[in-house]
């Protein structure tokens, strides 16, 4: 193990984007740098840092469970082999529990680190596989892993994927609520079972949202980003969700939707797009349900997926 420390620089995630629950999702320009040093006989710590270097206030695990370190070990256990002792530092930026993928780039940056120190670094198939079955499906981590625009299945334990080429850029404008959604929870309100129309109605706005995003249609993305399958229940969790997805198309958005569990909202704009009057338009939505919105965010999509860098 020639290298000692590994620095991760990994990317927010937006999942589903609307009729895509669990198989599309795309990177953001916002990112968590994750640094993993070995410890030497230490026991494996974690710290969480704000960007301005003070402890963060989210009481993340500091031991072994957490995520980081999980994924980090999980490549060791994979090859048969005992992990070493790690120290983590995440400055994290990514809003945890709010639907932007924070979980997603621990583990990718935990799965990266791990094959660089182990020495033989995983192949990239390997860590889509190793990355999803951490996280337990896949898209969020295909995204964080690839960037871009993603749509991922799993197929036994292999990640199937493919890259979307969009045709023109898009932004991304996100409006995050001061609450957190988790994933437990959010999957826990929805029903076993769906009504056919409603399948149906997911298998069309899926298929027209990849076809527009290929192709450069944006003006269908309004419609292209509906959904049936989770978002309806979902707004049981995040009052003012679908009036806040609403009033940003009506605001000038080109799509918008739940990101990921929620709470948050992304509005899709075109790159050039006056962002202030979606801004407000979600902000107005979330005020008439009483729920107050932290931070908006206006962010670029992400080309590139998770970097790093080593030393020795």
């Amino acid at each position: 193990m020639s290298v000692k420390k590994v620095i991760v620089h990994a990317p927010a995630t937006s999942a589903n984007m609307g009729p895509g629950y669990d198989s599309m999702a795309m990177a953001l320009e916002l990112r968590d740098d994750i640094t993993f040093e070995l410890a030497g006989d230490g026991e494996s710590q974690a710290i969480t840092l704000s960007e301005d270097g003070s402890p963060s206030p989210e009481g993340l695990p500091t031991d072994r469970s957490n995520l980081a370190i999980r994924a980090f070990e999980a490549v060791f256990v994979e090859a048969g082999e005992r992990p070493p002792s790690v120290r983590v530092t995440t400055v994290n930026r990514i809003p945890i529990a709010r639907g932007l993928g924070s979980s997603a780039a621990a583990i990718v940056a935990g799965v990266t680190a791990g094959g660089v120190i182990r020495g033989s670094e995983i192949d990239l198939q390997s860590r889509l596989n190793l990355a999803a079955k951490i996280e337990g499906h896949p898209d969020n981590t295909v995204a964080c892993i690839l960037g871009g625009v993603t749509v991922s299945s799993l197929v036994g334990s292999r990640v199937m994927w493919a890259k979307i080429p969009l045709q023109r850029e898009l932004g991304a404008l996100v409006a995050v609520p001061d609450f957190g959604v988790s994933t437990g929870i959010a999957r826990n309100v929805l029903p076993q079972s769906v009504l056919h129309a409603d399948a149906v109605f997911n298998v069309g706005r899926v298929a027209l949202l990849v076809a527009s995003l290929c192709t450069g249609a944006y003006e269908n993305l309004r419609y292209a980003t509906e959904d049936k399958l989770h978002q309806p229940y979902r707004s049981l969790l995040v009052p003012g969700m679908l009036d806040a997805i609403r009033s940003a198309c009506d605001g000038g958005a080109l799509g918008a939707y739940v990101s990921g569990a929620g709470p948050a909202i992304l509005a899709l704009m075109d790159s050039e797009c006056d962002p202030e009057p979606i801004a407000q338009a979600m902000a107005a939505a979330f005020d008439r349900s009483r729920v107050k919105v932290s931070d908006m965010m206006a962010l670029s999509l992400s080309s590139t997926g998770a970097v790093w860098e080593v030393e020795e």
